[in-house]
């Protein structure tokens, strides 16, 4: 009889661990809330991202990305890993991580800006590339179209809207003739965002002032040599220069009583009059998408690059009251109005 009741009690320890397995594999099983299915040798995903420069522009997309993973229900450390290369604006340093990291096996190379696009491109890896914060992939010689493009590498656009752009001027200051710019003439995207802005600027019969910097030390003096040459709005262009240090060509904006445009959207809450900006969070989000995409078994070379899906119209009223530009009637409709 006592045999027989330590046997009962054995089989009731069996059926508790057992339990308790069968629990604890429930997500292994049946998938998560998201429906991400996972399986008892579940893989943890080994990822890094590159930075060129330290800007508000390349943390955004940054965030995006971990947005979106953490949206689909992908925990770090227990879903991935994202190792963070940063060349603080360095382009030997930059050479340098983008040769360190394409000699390793990666489950997926995030790379942040047309600089560091570039220098995953000259090297050669079997791990995938997905990109975000590149103005036109096209001009940094990563294909002939957006759906023909180097097979390993695929992302997210972030060109400015030009058109927009002028286009707002033109309705907030119609008596602007002449506007401008300070560009990084070693960055090829912030040659083409110029030579862009140019031309849809000419288009409306406005003259484009712009003022080379080719190093941070550099931009002061650039953009206090714009306020110089009479324009009346400062149209700030995109790049990862000007972008690490704006502050200083918000400053000489202001110190020569001009108006300033931007095409970033945390500008609007560092003294810009208005925005028209591409959501760089959405572009870092948006190539989360793509990095599912490619880490569920599809090719790079199999998925078009895109335009980032999300841009801001802005207009700053406290600003505009403080230069005395009046909002026109209609405006508001499909830009958004803040103070």
């Amino acid at each position: 009889m006592k045999s027989f009741s330590n046997i009962a009690k054995g089989m009731v320890a069996l059926i508790f661990v057992a339990a308790i397995l069968l629990l604890s594999d429930i997500d292994n099983r049946t998938g998560n809330k998201n429906g991400n299915h996972k399986s008892s040798s579940h893989k943890i995903f080994k990822m890094c991202i590159i930075h060129f420069v330290d800007s508000p522009n390349s943390e955004d997309c940054e965030q995006g990305v971990r947005d979106y993973l953490k949206d689909i229900g992908w925990l770090e450390s227990k879903d991935f890993t994202l190792n963070v290369f940063k060349a603080q604006g360095d382009i030997s340093a930059l050479n340098s991580i983008a040769g360190t990291v394409t000699s390793q096996s990666w489950d997926m190379i995030i790379g942040c800006s047309t600089p560091t696009i570039q220098a995953l491109a000259k090297k050669k890896t079997s791990s995938p590339i997905v990109f975000t914060n590149v103005g036109d992939p096209l001009i940094a010689g990563m294909g002939k179209s957006f759906s023909d493009h180097v097979a390993g590498i695929t992302g997210i656009s972030t060109m400015s809207d030009f058109e927009g752009m002028i286009d707002l001027v033109s309705r907030l200051q119609p008596e602007v003739k002449r506007i401008g710019t300070v560009y990084a003439p070693a960055e090829i995207n912030s040659v083409a965002y110029k030579e862009a802005l140019e031309k849809a600027a000419r288009k409306k019969g406005i003259e484009l002032v712009c003022a080379p910097a080719s190093t941070t030390s550099e931009i002061n003096d650039a953009a206090m040599s714009i306020t110089a040459r009479g324009v009346g709005a400062f149209c700030q262009i995109s790049d990862n220069l000007t972008g690490s240090c704006v502050t200083s060509i918000i400053k000489a904006a202001e110190k020569g009583g001009i108006p300033l445009y931007g095409f970033v959207t945390k500008l609007k809450d560092q003294g810009a009059m208005a925005i028209v900006a591409r959501d760089y969070h959405q572009a870092g989000y948006d190539a989360g998408s793509m990095i599912k995409m490619v880490l569920d078994g599809k090719s790079p070379g199999e998925i078009p690059f895109r335009l980032v899906s999300k841009t801001i119209y802005q207009v700053n009223t406290t600003i505009t009251d403080k230069y005395k530009v009046r909002i026109p009637n209609g405006l508001s409709e499909n830009i958004k109005l803040t103070k």
